[in-house]
């Protein structure tokens, strides 16, 4: 740790070499200066267009506004950047193509988002997942409200934010922490502006499954309002904004759980599964359910930002302050089946290569066997999200001083509580739960959902009793805080009529705290006293919508009554189980850094770009509980544990882009980079328990983890052919040191017997990542009007990787790298003229793996094509209705299901569909 690689030492010996050969062509330098992208708390405001040739005669005369013009200000913007970069740019102030900015995001090329309740949450790029990717806001570092560091991009008002950049090749200046990517969300600056602003926009949504689902309501809105404004001889701004929106979050699906050894042949083929021993033993899934989800999805965002840039301008100060509080509120209900495995005699079944997709199983032991139960659960979370800085910028002759100080926290309250109903006896004098004889079948197929079927009825009060209700430890109810500073200030000489324009020397402070607290609870009535469920406690049973109508009815209980009625109060607590999923996490760093910016001419083409390196040096303590719960005869024995860690890199970067001509610009960048931990990863807790083998089965989190550590190269040929349109190919490579996952290993004595198992994150190997990206966009300004109006954005990504990760009980062997798709696309036709605005976008992602929260085994998501549509007019000069828009837009048209499987696609996991969502409303701006 903290010494310079060879790798390290080489790239600064062959940047140095290339600076001093290149410093004999500097007298023959002819480049115009390239704006800087923003980057690490000293954010640009939009870089001044360059025009380019046009083929389109008159082109440049045209006044373009909307998406078109969003398309142009993003492509002028990533040609003129001096590194790798896309840019998603606003239509206009508060406006956003889509409601949430990670589906804005996943546009770009070599984007992807996943999608949570129909949403898109969370970003991957080039293959690589959400612990990869480094978001800023206004390029400082924020908090998040998960456990691990990733963001939810939801928690972001799209109406409150200008566009973004995407990093994907870094600088020396450039906040580290990213191996995909960064994403830079931006504000608005209101000196930008140039004149006063107010946008208001209205919109109604509705979404056709919440029709279906008792539980929420269809109708939904987005409403923002900003004001932007100068003073005092445009020297000083302001801008204000507000978003609020209430959505309906509404899904069913099924859901087959992971499968285990049922140590028999089922079907009688004399063929098992692979793995087991022998092979004639099938694999069986331990249940099934059916849900429907209904609920809320509310959200408050608030931006206010300041400008002052006095006198001759030499001096700008900017401030802005974010805030974000999001609410989900829901209820799940349906069926779950447990205990398929074990007590049961079995027919009918359906086996593919010795895993069951189907069968009937009977329940003939009363202990073991099957456990029917209704599923009331309630899940809700509030997250509140506070971000703000201030940065200075002095110059004076060629010295720019710059200082940026940073801050954010938030708060997470989290519970998920399920209410548990199980099958009990009828007739004296069995008073007891009773599910001997229960008879339950279900048949799983891909590309619809699984079919269920038993032979007691789920909605009799008298047959599903309430036995308990539960908050689990660990996902249950916990508590997280999240607090960040950032501190950051450099120094920039500017080299008149050298071949580096500036060398910029700088460094930065970092000093953050996460918590998270578990909370749990267990209430039940023993099985005596179990009565059958008051009528005043029952709603209207459920009716599964759609494509899931062949799923029987199922009992809905009015949750909160029935709990105070019969079990009490709900107020999860720290219980001494809590103590080691409860962790605090610090984490300090240290970084300086030097830059030299490039500009000049090989022969007579520009040469322009950067060149430096990064030094960081991270520490962090972590503390939590350690849990021995080996020996039954006494209490678990708890033991406080504290763990510091600290690590150094050095992360050399390069990046060039070459004039070819006016249109034709090429670029190459080479960089080492690093990507932290997870923060809940970094958990110095532990629970040790005796396992089902009676060998003891330790599980935790790793305080000693390394960072993911890569080398990377970029090579694009990007071609400018008129201002409104680009092709650009982009190639890369990422070399991975180390990739985090979680594995297993067996401790044995001297003969070989197992003494233990110890599961936790740990720095496995690592291995290749490449790919290569190509985005068209065109203007076909050259057709005859009105189809001078038409355009199009295309985009597709391949990537590749040797990277995989052991599923966890190694079922089905090692994974593909999660979160990596090989093909990502997007394709969008758009009219825009004279007002009328109108563009259709299918977004398509392979499969790739994931983990998903309702089982402990990696799945694969299966590939998905998402279909949107929007359209608009706005009133133009001449109209009392001047600056007045009318807009209509819909997602997920085809609505296209959310299906997940293990390995095999004939093995199906979750199959979930979140309808349709529909807008319709109006904005103004003046």
């Amino acid at each position: 740790m903290g010494r310079v690689s060879v790798y390290d030492r080489g790239f600064l010996l062959a940047a140095v070499s290339l600076l001093s050969v290149s410093s004999a062509a500097a007298a023959q330098s002819n480049a115009s200066p390239a704006p800087s992208s923003p980057g690490g708390g000293t954010s640009t405001s939009a870089q001044a267009e360059t025009a380019a040739p046009t083929n389109g005669g008159g082109d440049q005369e045209v006044v373009v506004t909307g998406y078109r013009q969003s398309l142009r200000t993003a492509i002028n913007q990533k040609r003129n950047a001096d590194r790798v970069q896309e840019v998603l740019s606003a239509e206009d102030l508060g406006k956003l193509p889509e409601a949430s900015i990670a589906e804005s995001l996943a546009r770009l090329p070599g984007l992807a988002t996943n999608r949570d309740r129909g949403n898109g949450t969370q970003i991957s790029i080039r293959g690589l997942g959400p612990n990869l990717v480094n978001t800023l806001l206004n390029g400082r570092e924020i908090v998040s409200a998960e456990a691990n560091r990733n963001i939810r991009y939801d928690d972001y008002p799209a109406e409150l934010l200008n566009g973004a950049y995407v990093f994907k090749s870094p600088t020396a200046s450039q906040v580290e922490g990213a191996i995909a990517g960064q994403v830079d969300l931006q504000t608005v600056r209101p000196l930008d502006q140039k004149s006063r602003r107010i946008a208001i926009n209205v919109r109604a949504s509705y979404n056709d499954l919440a029709d279906d689902i008792s539980d929420t309501k269809p109708l939904g809105y987005i409403g923002s309002i900003s004001y932007v404004d100068q003073f005092a001889d445009n020297t000083l701004g302001i801008a204000l904004g507000y978003s609020g929106r209430r959505q309906a979050n509404a899904t069913a699906r099924t859901n087959i759980f992971r499968s285990t050894n049922s140590f028999q042949d089922i079907n009688g083929d004399g063929r098992g599964a692979a793995g087991n021993a022998p092979n004639v033993y099938d694999n069986i899934p331990y249940g099934y359910e059916a849900l429907v989800r209904g609920g809320d999805d509310i959200r408050h965002g608030a931006m206010a930002a300041v400008q002052w840039r006095p006198g001759a301008g030499n001096f700008e100060l900017n401030g802005d302050f974010f805030y974000s509080r999001v609410k989900f509120d829901e209820t799940q209900r349906g069926v779950r089946v447990l205990n398929l495995p074990f007590g049961n005699a079995f027919s009918n079944a359906t086996v593919v290569d010795g895993n069951v997709t189907g069968i009937t199983a009977s329940n003939n032991t009363n202990i073991f066997g099957l456990d029917v139960r209704n599923v009331n659960e309630q899940f809700f979370f509030k997250d509140n999200l506070y971000a703000g800085g201030l940065n200075a910028k002095y110059k004076a002759d060629d010295w720019t001083l710059t200082g940026d100080v940073g801050y954010s926290k938030t708060h997470r309250d989290q519970q998920f509580l399920s209410l548990v109903t199980e099958y009990s006896a009828t007739n004296p004098p069995f008073t007891y739960q009773d599910s001997y004889g229960t008879t339950s079948s279900f048949l799983a197929t891909r590309g619809n959902p699984a079919s269920m079927s038993f032979d007691r009825s789920l909605t009799d009060p008298s047959i599903n009793r309430i036995a308990n209700f539960e908050i689990p430890t660990g996902t249950g109810a916990p508590l997280i805080n999240d607090k960040l500073l950032t501190l950051k200030g450099d120094i920039q000489r500017d080299l008149n009529g050298s071949f580096l324009k500036s060398i910029v020397i700088g460094t930065r402070y970092t000093d953050r705290t996460k918590d998270l607290t578990s909370r749990s609870q267990y209430s039940g009535i023993d099985a005596a006293n179990r009565v059958p469920v008051d009528a005043d406690l029952l709603n209207s049973p459920v009716t599964f919508p759609g494509a899931f109508g062949n799923l029987p009815q199922t009992m809905s209980i009015n949750i909160p009554k029935a709990i105070n009625r019969l079990l009490g109060t709900v107020d999860p607590t720290e219980t001494i189980y809590d103590q080691a999923a409860s962790w605090v996490v610090g984490e300090k760093t240290y970084a300086g850094y030097i830059q030299g910016n490039i500009d000049m001419s090989l022969g007579d083409m520009p040469l322009t770009g950067n060149v430096g390196v990064r030094v960081v040096h991270t520490k962090t303590t972590s503390s939590s509980t350690k849990l021995d719960g080996t020996n039954s005869a006494i209490p678990p024995i708890l033991t406080p544990f504290t763990v510091t860690n600290a690590f150094t890199d050095w992360l050399p970067n390069l990046n060039l882009t070459l004039k070819v001509s006016p249109e034709v610009q090429i670029r190459f960048g080479a960089s080492k980079a690093i990507a932290r931990a997870p923060l809940d990863d970094l958990n110095a807790g532990s629970s040790t328990y005796s396992g089902s083998t009676g060998v003891p089965e330790l599980r935790g989190g790793n305080p000693l983890l390394e960072p993911f550590r890569a080398k990377q190269l970029d090579l694009t040929f990007e071609w400018y052919f008129d201002r409104d349109s680009a092709l650009t190919i982009s190639g890369f490579y990422k070399k991975l040191d180390t990739f985090i996952a979680t594995n297993t290993t067996t401790t044995r004595d001297a003969n070989g017997i197992p003494t233990g198992t110890f599961t936790q994150p740990i720095n496995g190997k690592g291995g290749e990542v490449k790919g290569v990206e190509v985005l068209f966009q065109k203007a076909f300004t050259f057709l005859p009007k009105p189809l001078d109006g038409l355009g199009v954005y295309l985009n597709y990504s391949y990537t590749d990787s040797n990277i995989s990760v052991q599923e966890a009980d190694n079922a089905i062997g090692p994974i593909a790298l999660p979160g990596l798709s090989k093909h990502v696309a997007n394709a969008t036709l758009y009219y825009s003229k004279s007002g009328f605005e109108a563009r259709i976008a299918y977004r398509y992602r392979s499969a790739y793996a994931t983990e998903l929260g309702d089982t402990d085994r990696i799945l694969y998501t299966a590939p998905e094509g998402v279909l949107d549509f929007q359209t608009s007019y706005t009133f133009g000069d001449g109209s009392r209705f001047k600056g007045l828009q009318i807009l209509a837009q819909a997602s997920n048209l085809t609505n296209e299901p959310f299906e997940t499987y293990y390995g095999d696609r004939r093995l199906q996991g979750r199959f979930e569909k979140f309808g349709r969502r529909f807008m319709l409303g109006a904005g103004i701006n003046f």
